[in-house]
């Protein structure tokens, strides 16, 4: 068996969708799959697919004992980043500031096992508008970069927090618009919807699944087309097409994707869904395009959680913003194809989004 075969299988196994048990790998086999779940940050998922295989199956002690010690990493950096998350909102709440979770440990509570979800950063939507919450981070963080969509916050150790102004964007300007109008028809019904958190460290709010069925295709297309995107984020929309969903909604949220020309790249997505984690049809919102799906999976494969695994793309640390304009432009030249649109409105969004920064002060002071 080859290792991304297997690599699939446990995948498959982990979630319940495989029953077949056998996967035959050597030492070699058994280092590759490890290093694919390491790069598409789904270690202590792939971990859970490998427990179900018989003692003569599982990887040598060598390989073994390194996976277990990093899944109780895994385990360990949840538990702190959920009680950070409560305490975050809750300070949020007591200072009259609405906020949503989104992605990371809120979606996490969908998974068999939460605490073996990769964690990520902490991001909120936050209620205020632009222009109250940048005076509201500076008094505390004068000299970070504000963008389109969000401000980095950067006031605890323990993690990474992101206030967003706006879940994401789309490059075309009139259908960002249309997204735009769409996250604020979703932001009552979103802070309102609590969830709670594993061990019950507490309750936060997350996005409705309605809008996670529209929000997270958004974010994953986004990525793609900014600096990779791995399987961790395309589990997660399996998670959240596997909850209960009427025919209605079903159908509403097709209407929505085809309201932001993203039917193509659903579509695509719908076959990694399958071709991955074996979804059932039932579960898809639009049928499979085997085609587009196998560029994306390739794609996906080789660039790994947010592209950090990708040897295609040279990020120098000192890079200028006009080389890093030209190389976007040059790496999303390869989706023209599939997902003109985006593409093609890339340069100018981008023009657009420099400039803007400029006029209001956005980016950070020079040393």
């Amino acid at each position: 068996m080859q290792p991304e075969e297997a690599f699939y299988k446990l995948i498959r196994l982990a979630i319940g969708t495989c029953r077949d048990r056998n996967v035959p790998l050597d030492k070699s086999g058994w280092a590759a799959v490890y290093d694919m779940a390491c790069k598409q940050a789904l270690g202590a998922i792939v971990l859970d697919g490998v427990e179900r295989l018989s003692l003569m199956q599982k990887p040598p002690m060598d390989v073994l004992m390194p996976w277990i010690g990093l899944v109780q990493q895994i385990e360990e950096r949840n538990r702190r980043l959920n009680r950070t998350v409560v305490m975050v909102c809750d300070k949020f709440a007591q200072e009259r500031m609405g906020c949503v979770l989104l992605k990371g440990q809120g979606l996490s509570t969908l998974y068999p096992r939460p605490l073996h979800r990769m964690p990520g950063d902490i991001d909120l939507w936050m209620d205020s508008g632009r222009k109250a919450l940048v005076d509201y981070m500076r008094r505390y963080c004068p000299d970070v970069e504000v963008v389109y969509h969000h401000v980095d916050f950067p006031v605890l150790k323990e993690a990474d927090i992101e206030l967003h102004f706006t879940p994401s964007w789309m490059n075309e300007w009139r259908v960002n618009r249309r997204l735009q109008r769409l996250f604020r028809e979703w932001k009552t019904l979103s802070i309102l919807h609590r969830v709670e958190l594993p061990e019950r460290v507490g309750e936060v709010p997350v996005p409705t699944l309605e809008m996670n069925r529209v929000y997270l295709l958004v974010h994953i297309h986004r990525h793609l087309l900014d600096e990779g995107i791995g399987l961790r984020q395309l589990m997660d929309y399996y998670f959240v097409l596997k909850q209960p969903c009427s025919d209605a909604e079903r159908a509403e949220a097709v209407r929505v994707l085809k309201r932001l020309h993203l039917v193509r790249f659903a579509s695509a997505v719908m076959y990694v869904l399958q071709a991955v984690f074996d979804m059932p049809d039932e579960y898809l919102l639009l049928p499979p395009a085997p085609e587009r799906g196998c560029r994306l999976l390739r794609e996906v494969m080789l660039a790994g959680n947010f592209g950090k695994g990708d040897n295609r793309t040279c990020r120098p640390a000192d890079e200028t913003p006009f080389r890093h304009f030209c190389r976007i432009v040059s790496r999303n030249s390869r989706f023209l194809a599939d997902y003109p649109g985006e593409v093609i409105w890339s340069p100018a969004f981008k023009i657009w989004h420099y400039l803007w920064r400029s006029r209001h002060g956005y980016f950070a002071p020079k040393r």
